[in-house]
């Protein structure tokens, strides 16, 4: 229980803030409108919680980095969803907004009657994946170090409160009457348990966090 706290805090960190936000255009329809399902493309990027919607059509890659420099974005997306008897067709492209010019492609057909928000989201992460990395830690190593950094913390507490605990036995042990030597054994009984576990779970979270750095 507790380590699966250590490692929700250290997920936490790690992907916190992970990433710039893109804007995306809405998609531009052609053929038949109800064969294409232009929205989606709208679905699809809304569920990986990167994206803008600037809420209209963007002719081509150049006008969507326009307008995403506009609003101080870095990337853009613009797509066409083209509607035909055989399936809907997909173009979803990526764009520079400083350099206007189109960073990644993505050509995707569905079949008709077949979900496209599927595919297309596999399509999106694609594109997202192209992206430049930040400069700076990876995340993953600093969730790893986050969790090493925790089971130590758990692990110093837990000699701290066994040198509590060996402070009631050694006043049970001088106890002048059975009052005092009650108290001080049940804080004692009560210390070690505490210790035996911040002892424990510190280890997992410590071997957890140095076999995530450096075995994946």
């Amino acid at each position: 229980m507790a380590l699966t706290g250590v490692m929700a805090v250290a997920l936490a960190l790690a992907t916190g803030a992970s990433g710039d936000r893109l804007l995306l255009c809405r998609p531009n329809v052609t053929g038949d409108a109800a064969l294409a399902r232009g929205d989606a493309v709208l679905e699809a990027a809304r569920k990986s919680g990167r994206f803008l919607d600037y809420g209209v059509v963007c002719v081509d890659a150049a006008e969507s980095a326009r307008a995403a420099r506009r609003v101080g974005l870095e990337h853009a997306v613009s797509a066409t969803a083209e509607g035909r008897v055989d399936g809907s067709r997909y173009v979803l492209v990526l764009s520079d907004a400083a350099t206007e010019a189109e960073r990644a492609r993505q050509t995707l057909e569905v079949a008709p009657g077949a979900d496209a928000v599927a595919p297309l989201r596999t399509s999106v992460d694609q594109l997202l994946a192209t992206l430049p990395k930040k400069p700076g830690p990876d995340p993953a190593h600093v969730a790893a170090w986050s969790i090493v950094g925790a089971g130590a913390v758990a692990v110093i507490a837990s000699v701290v409160v066994a040198g509590q605990a060996r402070d009631a036995a050694d006043r049970a042990n001088s106890a002048p009457d059975l009052g005092t030597w009650a108290k001080a054994r049940d804080e004692w009984q009560q210390k070690r348990t505490t210790s035996g576990v911040l002892l424990g779970v510190g280890a997992a979270a410590v071997a957890a966090g140095l076999t995530w750095r450096f075995a994946f």
